[in-house]
């Protein structure tokens, strides 16, 4: 099977809608892209999607899903970029990444923490360095500093949450 590309094509990009070709990559990642969704521990709050993304936007947070794989029935996708000067690993730009999910009792929200992808796009992509507990410590920080109520759901006894948020390893500083 041959493909071929038809360069003239890309003289029509500047008319596209740049909607459209948002709406077009998100269907490629959902398509060709898809995984099933992560048994991690996460954490449940009274929030439709749009309370979730505003709450946490005004957090730091920005859409992420345009560089991430796509787990079913996700229904929320954001990330909080952060420079770590001295992490072990040598690395210096990771992020925060939450993913939420629809419960029956509003949001099934879980985080996790890992290389940036466009700075370290092997790392991100080999799945090399991520922490779900420093994650989730991250996303329980901010929820306990606004007042938000939530409920830990999943296996938290192995994601030992409380020495990662011991020191200098949650960002719930902005």
């Amino acid at each position: 099977m041959t493909f071929e590309f038809d360069i003239e094509r890309l003289r029509h990009l500047p008319e596209t809608p740049l909607k459209a070709l948002r709406r077009s990559f998100w269907w490629v990642r959902k398509t060709f892209f898809s995984k099933p969704k992560p048994e991690n521990p996460a954490v449940v709050v009274a929030m439709d999607e749009p309370e979730a993304e505003a709450f946490l936007g005004e957090r730091f947070f920005e859409p992420g899903w345009e560089m991430s794989y796509s787990y079913r029935n996700e229904i929320v996708n954001l990330r909080r970029v952060r420079y770590v000067r001295d992490h072990p690993s040598g690395l210096e730009w990771w992020q925060t990444h939450i993913r939420g999910y629809s419960h029956p009792d509003g949001l099934e929200l879980a985080a996790h923490f890992e290389p940036e992808p466009a700075e370290h796009p092997d790392a991100h992509v080999d799945g090399d360095y991520i922490d779900v507990p420093r994650g989730n410590a991250t996303l329980v920080g901010i929820l306990e500093e606004a007042g938000v109520d939530f409920r830990r759901i999943g296996d938290w006894e192995d994601a030992d949450v409380g020495s990662a948020a011991g020191g200098t390893t949650v960002d719930v500083d902005a």
